[in-house]
């Protein structure tokens, strides 16, 4: 039965493995992130070792295949630690909330780091570049993750001057899709790009003319409907208590967007964000005095 959490079993059966085998762990758990990529000729000269000592590592572990094993490396470093089973002490009682501090945080900058690997620098260039001409851009999005994600989008690229919305109902995203013209952007969050919601709207702005993007899984139904896929290497956690990371990694590319729409903007669109956040701040400021 496959382990839930690749990363964590290594580290629990790296004493008992072979001397060889032994060497390999340590240098996967070391650079994570070149185990992930690395030919199995550069993972044994990293090791020193042979590569048949690679091959029978991998399955010593419980993997097929050096394949195999380096897909579920990378489903384990970016869905982050089985937090059910994060007991680390010998005697099974709890870890200490300080190690389940570093777990969570390990696995979300792992998880993020993945990410943005898997993000082509093409594609994101094209992503700000239709953002920042867009006469108005709508944000789409479903549930506690993807909806949360447009409406934080929403927020940021109108404070960008950006006449932008979130619609996170089905029947808004459909009606609101149906407005869009030539000109527009719709831009869809979705882990697993299989929302019947979001990828019905999606096709009904493309139908519109409007410029589509997409904020998805790499492989998901959503990366093949859209003008502008940004595609992320995010398996979703299989535990609903372990670390949201695909919605951490989501914020982090909006926010990247939006830093990169704000490098293109004007003196005069500056000047007035500069205003309206000054206001702001002195609306709020009022608020707790009072």
């Amino acid at each position: 039965m496959p382990v839930s959490n690749l990363i964590h079993h290594i580290r629990n059966v790296a004493e008992s493995l072979r001397p060889a085998e032994r060497k390999v762990a340590e240098m996967v758990l070391a650079d994570i992130d070149f185990a992930m990529r690395a030919s199995i000729t550069e993972l044994a000269l990293r090791a020193d070792v042979s590569e048949p000592s690679v091959t029978r590592f991998c399955r010593a572990v419980g993997a097929h295949g050096l394949r195999d094993f380096k897909m579920r490396l990378a489903q384990s470093a970016a869905g982050g630690v089985p937090f059910s089973a994060a007991d680390d002490a010998a005697n099974g009682e709890p870890a200490p909330i300080g190690s389940l501090l570093d777990k969570v945080a390990d696995a979300v900058v792992q998880g993020v780091m993945h990410a943005r690997a898997s993000l082509d620098p093409a594609v994101f260039e094209a992503a700000v570049a239709a953002l920042g001409s867009a006469r108005r851009v709508y944000f789409f999005g479903v549930g506690a993750g993807s909806g949360l994600v447009a409406n934080d989008a929403a927020l940021r690229f109108l404070r960008l001057d950006v006449a932008a919305s979130a619609f996170t109902d089905a029947h808004l995203q459909r009606l609101y899709a149906g407005l869009l013209e030539p000109g527009d952007v719709a831009f869809a969050i979705s882990q697993s790009g299989r929302s019947v919601e979001v990828n019905e709207s999606i096709q009904i702005a493309k139908e519109r003319g409007a410029t589509t993007i997409a904020l998805t899984n790499a492989g998901s139904r959503l990366a093949w409907v859209v003008d502008i896929p940004l595609l992320l290497r995010v398996p979703a956690a299989d535990e609903a208590h372990a670390p949201g990371v695909p919605r951490i990694a989501h914020l982090t590319v909006i926010d990247a967007l939006a830093l990169g729409v704000s490098l293109g903007l004007g003196p005069t669109t500056l000047a007035k964000m500069r205003d309206a956040q000054a206001r702001s701040d002195s609306d709020s400021a009022g608020e707790v005095k009072a």
